[in-house]
């Protein structure tokens, strides 16, 4: 027996398996589109873990900051000049001092032991240097009066010299009377000269001993005002006006000569030493404007040292203050500065990408639709937060400023 077959609507058939058409062409196309991206990109990130930054041309202030502390300029340091022992402090470290101000008292008794020897000794020196001089005058009196005695004796033997030769013309006295009375006017003229040697010598020689005891006594006097001076050393004096920056005495200390006693920082001669990062001190130059923040106010200041080494990635910069200062400044006191490098009207610049450096040369990936592409940057000058742009880039591009280390030297990324 033939059963007839019926034909089945072709319509059923493709509607049974239209799901599965549908299906298949939407995973060939998604491949499709995934071998056509891999095949311009060596890895894809997600576009929510990137950040961009777009390069801008215009105004471009070149601004570095640094964080620090005022220190004093010109602190002055106070070392004993005597021996002694600490008995009181008069004042602690913060301090505000005179000039003169008592800081502290020490205590010597062998000084004053000493400056009471040392004077005895001078007025027994005086008293003995007198009765020296007192003897040299009384002999020199002496000279003096047998030189007058001397001369009145010749002046009388002239007188008699004249005499006898008037006498010898009248024939009353014989030539022997004459020539034995000239005979001694010579002797005495001779005794009259060695008499005003004598006194000439004693003279000297008593201008010599006054002399000598002058610098005995002023000697002796010397190492007496030393030793007052060592006495009122005791006592130190602020030597400036300012702030007692360091005390370093203790009671009871023993201090021998040149013990540090303290430091004292004066008011008006504070300077801000600024630590700024080694990559962007190279722009840094003196005189270049700073303005310094000490929490309190801004002040205006310019650079006037750069030290020549890095220390820890950071270099020093002192910074000192233009006009007055304001009270209330404090040593050590923590200040932030901007320190003002360069301005350029009319420049491309854009955030700086991390590791990049002022006036060198790096690799950043410049965003092309929804791929990062690695390009070579020169750039230039380096501000705060954003990095000069010399070559390599255009104003409107993006670039990726994130973290790209994990993205080793891909020169394609895909972004989705």
């Amino acid at each position: 027996m033939d059963i007839v077959r019926q034909k089945q609507a072709v319509g059923s058939w493709w509607r049974r398996r239209m799901g599965w058409l549908v299906a298949g062409g939407a995973v060939l196309a998604l491949g499709m589109m995934g071998l056509r991206g891999f095949a311009r990109s060596d890895q894809v990130v997600s576009r929510d873990r990137i950040t961009l930054a777009q390069v801008q041309q215009g105004e471009f202030l070149v601004q570095v900051r640094g964080v620090g502390i005022l220190s004093p300029k010109d602190t002055q340091f106070l070392g004993a000049n005597v021996e002694g022992q600490v008995s009181s402090i008069a004042v602690e470290a913060g301090a505000a001092v005179k000039k003169g101000d008592v800081l502290a008292n020490m205590v010597n008794p062998k000084l004053a032991e000493q400056l009471s020897e040392s004077q005895r000794e001078l007025e027994a020196l005086k008293k003995e240097q007198d009765a020296n001089i007192a003897g040299m005058r009384s002999d020199l009196t002496n000279l003096q009066s047998d030189l007058d005695i001397a001369k009145s004796v010749y002046k009388g033997l002239e007188l008699q010299r004249d005499s006898d030769d008037f006498l010898l013309k009248k024939g009353a006295v014989s030539e022997y009377s004459c020539a034995l009375t000239k005979l001694k006017m010579e002797q005495q003229k001779q005794r009259v000269v060695a008499d005003e040697e004598r006194v000439h010598m004693t003279e000297v020689r008593l201008q010599a001993q006054t002399d000598a005891n002058a610098a005995q006594v002023a000697k002796m006097g010397n190492s007496l005002n030393i030793t007052r001076q060592q006495i009122a050393d005791l006592t130190v004096h602020a030597p400036i006006d300012g702030v007692v920056e360091q005390m370093s005495l203790k009671l009871g200390q023993q201090v021998v000569r040149g013990t540090e006693i303290g430091r004292i920082a004066p008011y008006d001669n504070m300077v801000a030493l600024l630590d700024v990062q080694d990559y962007q001190a190279h722009d840094v130059r003196l005189g270049q404007p700073v303005h310094i923040d000490t929490r309190g106010s801004v002040l205006p200041g310019k650079v006037t040292r750069i030290d020549p080494a890095v220390s820890n990635g950071m270099v020093k910069v002192e910074v000192a203050f233009e006009g007055s200062m304001p009270s209330g400044l404090l040593a050590n006191q923590n200040v932030e500065g901007v320190i003002d490098v360069a301005h350029e009207p009319s420049a491309l610049f854009v955030d700086r990408p991390p590791l990049v450096r002022g006036h060198s040369s790096a690799a950043v990936y410049r965003v092309e639709g929804d791929t990062a592409v690695r390009v070579a940057v020169d750039f230039g000058l380096i501000s705060t937060r954003e990095v000069e742009v010399l070559n390599g880039l255009k104003a409107g591009d993006r670039i990726v400023i994130s973290d790209v280390s994990s993205w080793g030297d891909h020169a394609r990324v895909l972004i989705n």
